[in-house]
């Protein structure tokens, strides 16, 4: 069984917690069916988001992204076939090992565990100096978001950007 963390809080160093992984699953809400696992179906790599197959929860977290952007006179970003898999990809990794870490890519990310909803990791995203800069960054135009839960209940949130 895996330890509770309390409070959950954005991190930027790896938080470990020794236990067996379970497979990650997509965090539902409402209605937990409408949060099954689809994968992007763009061939491209650039696509709006109307484009790219993304499970409600996606949407929100990208939809919220755009319109922080907006509010300081941003464009919004657009989502992307790519973003989406490494996001995603990285997301169920750390969902997995129940370890909060950054890849090692050349991109700009956002990661964030223990918030139930896209609202709520928005709102601690843009409550940290770093993590709102990589949201307001005026040279970002791509985006990728994921969200997963293990099946004790953390959800683990993931933004990923380029210019």
């Amino acid at each position: 069984m895996r330890p509770m963390i309390a409070p959950l809080t954005l991190v930027a160093s790896a938080l470990i917690v020794g236990a067996e992984a379970a497979p990650a699953t997509p965090p539902a809400q409402a209605k937990p069916a409408a949060y099954a696992a689809v994968r992007p179906v763009v061939p491209s790599g650039e696509a709006t988001v109307e484009e790219i197959k993304l499970i409600p929860v996606e949407r929100d977290l990208a939809d919220r992204t755009n319109a922080e952007r907006a509010r300081y006179g941003l464009p919004a970003l657009v989502v992307d076939r790519r973003l989406m898999e490494s996001a995603r990809a990285h997301c169920a990794w750390m969902t997995n090992n129940y370890i909060l870490q950054h890849t090692r890519q050349p991109l700009a990310e956002n990661i964030a565990m223990g918030q139930q909803t896209p609202e709520e990791a928005i709102r601690s995203w843009m409550s940290s100096p770093g993590h709102r800069a990589n949201i307001l960054n005026p040279r970002h135009r791509r985006l990728g978001v994921a969200a997963y839960r293990t099946p004790q209940g953390t959800i683990f949130w993931c933004q990923q950007f380029t210019p």
